[in-house]
């Protein structure tokens, strides 16, 4: 390097063999090398004698007042030695100052750095300009390089707050008593990047506007302060409440009134859920979030979502999966036009059958996708913590195929009740037919349904649960529901042509259809097509066994197997409200 850029001169030896006086040994920090320094280890009074009797030095070191001083320990920095020049010795004492001498030694035989705040001003000050040359990348604690234009401030003791990290993967401490930063979300965003999202949509199915909350609901309604002090009847479910923030408070009657529903306790056992993947030899691994605390402050504290599932088969055990993961879709509760995550899921046994009549998914579209179960669950865990209120229609379903347990829900199918049948569920088509007078798609779209049934959650909430009743549409349009059976609590052994021949062999009367049967866990069910209402009633009254009546008034008898286990068959429609414009003696009823 060039003498004007380094502001001093290093030269090997005197004229007369004697070494030069070592710069660093006559400062208050000392030299470094010690034994093996190339330069004289002489006092200041030794070496001005040594000058003053000797001749002019070939070789000296000159130290210029704002340069500073180096001894072999920098001599091979710029690869060779400097070209000598003669000048005399500078040795005086005023020269060498602490204000340019570095005292911060980094290969200090203790390995700890120097106590802070325990030496004098220019000190520190030298700590600053060395900390502004030395690479501080090594110390994860250490403050950020200092622009060149902030070396004032921070000659004048600005600056000595803690920096703000730029890094989104540093941990970021977030105080309590203060308002949550964008910091924790950006966490969040990072981790949600690093995902192998397979995007996925279906054209057409996203067209409908999304309703926008009003402002005033980010306010909590002043129902709910009462809702949670009042002393909750001896049946209704007990559980967590979203009391942490004024967002789950808001939806907190809609979660309570979720969990009065008859069907609540059965839907969201998730005991019995991992009982039954147990016994089918299904290896699942079930997820629970963490409690409320600072991590999640800055998370939605509201979502909406919807699964597809598919079915897929351990080519080993043959163990089938009904409620396989095929889509996710995450939507904000706070800001429905927010997709948090869109993905397809890749399972983890091969799909039987991928279900494109009805989440529009096929092989060709999940062959490449990386996204798995366990990628969809850490993504949960990131973002919910207990007291998220999750939002959705039948969420059992959802969550049963992420293998999560969560129950503080808001369900539109338990809060909407059917027109013809109150403890009946109607579906979401029904429900957004009825509150909004909107079409949804036949095929179904996670993102779509998703944002739906937040509508119409939201809808409910808006109106303090007074909402109209849904009519009910029928599920088969080309048929009447009248000439069918729906046959449920079907074991696996049972094959569609098990029950087609029992249908015959008992009652002499032949199905016409027979529908692919739905298992979930170890339990079926599947409808069974006759060719009229007359047919279908004439079985059922030839079937042996006690009629019994369900809980919607539609009766059922059971049929017993070989093996001493039994399915039910179960009339369509409700035998308790026959149509008295019947004049044609076919027992025909109301649909439900």
């Amino acid at each position: 390097m060039a003498s004007a850029t380094k502001k001093y001169k290093l030269f090997s030896a005197m004229a007369d063999g004697e070494k030069a006086v070592c710069a660093f040994y006559t400062s208050p920090a000392g030299c470094r090398s010690g034994d093996k320094c190339k330069f004289s280890h002489t006092t200041s009074t030794t070496a001005s004698t040594s000058t003053s009797q000797c001749k002019p030095a070939a070789n000296a070191v000159e130290l210029s007042d704002d340069s500073s001083a180096f001894s072999s320990e920098s001599e091979g920095e710029g690869g060779k030695n400097i070209p000598s020049s003669n000048k005399k010795v500078v040795a005086k004492k005023e020269t060498v100052t602490t204000k340019n001498v570095d005292v911060y030694d980094p290969f200090e035989s203790s390995g700890a750095p120097p106590p802070r705040r325990q030496e004098k001003e220019p000190q520190q000050k030298q700590k600053k300009k060395r900390k502004s040359m030395e690479n501080d990348g090594k110390d994860p604690f250490s403050t950020p390089k200092a622009k060149s234009s902030d070396n004032a401030a921070a000659s004048n003791g600005k600056g000595s707050e803690k920096p703000t990290p730029t890094n989104s993967n540093k941990r970021v401490k977030i105080v309590e008593d203060k308002p949550p930063t964008s910091n924790s979300n950006n966490n969040f965003m990072s981790f949600v990047s690093n995902l192998p999202v397979a995007s996925f949509s279906i054209p057409g199915a996203n067209d409908t506007p999304i309703k926008k909350q009003e402002e005033k609901e980010t306010s909590a309604p002043t129902s709910t302060t009462k809702t949670q002090v009042t002393t909750p009847k001896q049946n209704e479910p007990q559980g967590i409440l979203p009391t942490s923030t004024a967002v789950g408070r808001k939806w907190q009657n809609a979660v309570i009134e979720s969990r009065k529903h008859a069907r609540y306790n059965n839907s969201f056992d998730f005991n019995r859920y991992q009982e039954n993947d147990a016994k089918n030899g299904i290896q699942s691994s079930w997820i629970k979030a963490k409690a409320y605390g600072s991590w999640c402050a800055s998370n939605p504290q509201a979502i909406a979502i919807d699964c597809e599932m598919c079915e897929s088969q351990d080519p080993l055990s043959g163990a089938k999966n009904a409620k396989a993961l095929c889509r996710l879709s995450v939507v904000n509760a706070e800001k429905p036009e927010e997709v948090l995550l869109d993905t397809l899921v890749k399972p983890s046994w091969p799909v039987t059958d991928y279900r494109t009549r009805i989440n529009g998914v096929t092989k060709e579209h999940l062959d490449p996708v990386e996204f798995t179960l366990r990628h969809a669950q850490a993504f949960m865990m990131a973002l919910c913590n207990e007291e998220t209120v999750i939002v959705g229609h039948a969420l059992h379903n959802d969550l049963v195929a992420l293998n999560m347990e969560h129950d503080v829900v808001a369900d539109s199918s338990f809060l909407f009740h059917a027109k013809d049948n109150p403890t009946a569920t109607p579906s979401l088509k029904d429900t957004v037919m009825t509150m909004f007078k909107k079409e949804m798609p036949q095929t179904h779209d996670s993102v779509n349904d998703s944002r739906k049934a937040l509508e119409c959650v939201m809808h409910w909430v808006d109106n303090d649960g007074k909402v109209e009743s849904v009519e009910r549409t029928a599920k088969y349009p080309n048929k009447k529901e009248g000439n069918q059976l729906f046959v449920h609590r079907i074991p696996k052994v049972c094959k569609a042509e098990h029950l087609s021949n029992m249908f015959l062999k008992t009652t002499n009367i032949q199905p016409t259809e027979v529908e692919e049967i739905q298992f979930s866990g170890s339990l079926g069910k599947t409808h069974v097509t006759f060719k009229s209402t007359r047919h279908a009633n004439l079985v059922f009254e030839s079937l042996e066994g006690k009629t019994e009546e369900e809980k919607s008034g539609r009766q059922q008898k059971k049929v017993y197997l070989r093996n001493g286990d039994y399915i039910r068959v179960r009339k369509m429609v409700h035998a308790k409200r026959a149509n008295p414009n019947n004049k044609n003696g076919n027992n025909q009823f109301s649909s439900p």
